[in-house]
């Protein structure tokens, strides 16, 4: 067969990668992307077994390098090289300036800012595929990849919201605040905090924002709540209002864990988010060391090709002198 060249920024990776995602892919492109793994799976040597498992992992690794986009809003997610461990700079003292008599000794501002590094762990996980069934085409690589891609990124996921729940519990209002629904007083008094220091976001699961709507308007009695047009309109359009008090709202994406109806991140909480808050200054510190690794092996007691894929991950939840998010959670 004729030689295959697997990297990391080939085409081949780039055309699977979109396959999992869903996007337009020319039929030829897709064609010979399934050729190219037919044909390595024909004669399984340990060079061929390695390239498929670089396939995968190569892959899986292109789709990580967004997965978690969306948390960038609340928090510092960097990504480094296998080995490397980045220091994180969190400001704990400021300069203060003084009213004093003319020629007294002004008092030192010591300027301190804590400094620290994140330990990481392994994420992995271990497909193992049936020799014959890859042989004759029967593995659907796209969607093998699409499924180890989601496991790595709920593990994620789930780990960031553990390591904030864990700690913004622990603080009071206006960093966190709790009620039985949404207590329209608890919230607007946490946002009143967070708006003086600049533009604001709600960000929560899509069940937790539409409830916002029914705070919003102005109240005409205490059973009900007057909406303009415009307001019911945005609310049919897009299930939750766009804004709400000053503060914009976002509905976060939420998928479901794999054959539950579980959702994958806490649907009870609602995220406050300084919208002016820099890298340095976002409490949640989220690190991906190296990318996706591979190593394969076949066993020749029951036929299997094996693929271990693993990731090193950490998260850890840093204050300065107080939290620059708070969070409001439904009980």
């Amino acid at each position: 067969m004729a030689e295959i060249k697997v990297d990391k920024d080939s085409k081949l990776i780039k055309v699977m990668a979109a396959q999992v995602r869903n996007e337009r892919v020319d039929s030829d492109k897709v064609e010979e992307a399934a050729n190219i793994v037919n044909e390595l799976a024909q004669d399984m040597s340990p060079q061929h077994q390695h390239e498929i498992g670089q396939i995968i992992a190569f892959t899986v690794n292109e789709l990580q390098q967004n997965s978690l986009n969306f948390i960038e809003t609340f928090a510092d997610v960097r990504n480094v090289a296998l080995g490397d461990r980045p220091m994180y700079r969190m400001k704990t003292a400021g300069i203060k300036a003084f009213i004093q008599a003319t020629g007294a000794t002004t008092a030192r501002s010591y300027v301190t800012d804590r400094q620290f590094s994140i330990n990481t762990f392994e994420i992995a996980s271990r497909p193992a595929i049936n020799i014959w069934d890859l042989r004759m085409g029967r593995i659907n690589m796209p969607d093998l990849i699409r499924d180890a891609n989601k496991e790595f990124t709920m593990l994620k996921l789930k780990y960031v919201e553990q390591v904030l729940h864990n700690a913004i519990v622990n603080y009071t209002s206006p960093f966190y605040g709790t009620g039985t629904g949404i207590v329209k007083a608890t919230l607007d008094a946490q946002l009143q905090y967070f708006k003086r220091l600049g533009n604001v976001s709600l960000v929560g699961d899509a069940a937790a924002v539409e409830g916002l709507f029914n705070l919003a308007g102005a109240p005409v009695n205490v059973n009900s709540v007057q909406y303009s047009g415009s307001m019911i309109d945005e609310k049919n359009n897009n299930g939750y209002l766009g804004r709400y008090n000053g503060a914009s709202v976002v509905s976060m994406v939420n998928a479901y864990e794999d054959g539950k109806t579980t959702p994958i991140l806490n649907p009870d909480w609602i995220y406050i988010i300084s919208a002016g808050v820099s890298n340095d200054q976002k409490n949640l510190k989220v690190l991906n060391e190296g990318g996706t690794y591979s190593m394969t092996q076949q066993t020749i007691d029951d036929h299997t090709f094996e693929t271990e894929l693993t990731q090193r991950f950490g998260a850890a939840f840093v204050v300065g002198s107080v939290p620059t998010l708070g969070a409001y959670e439904l009980n």
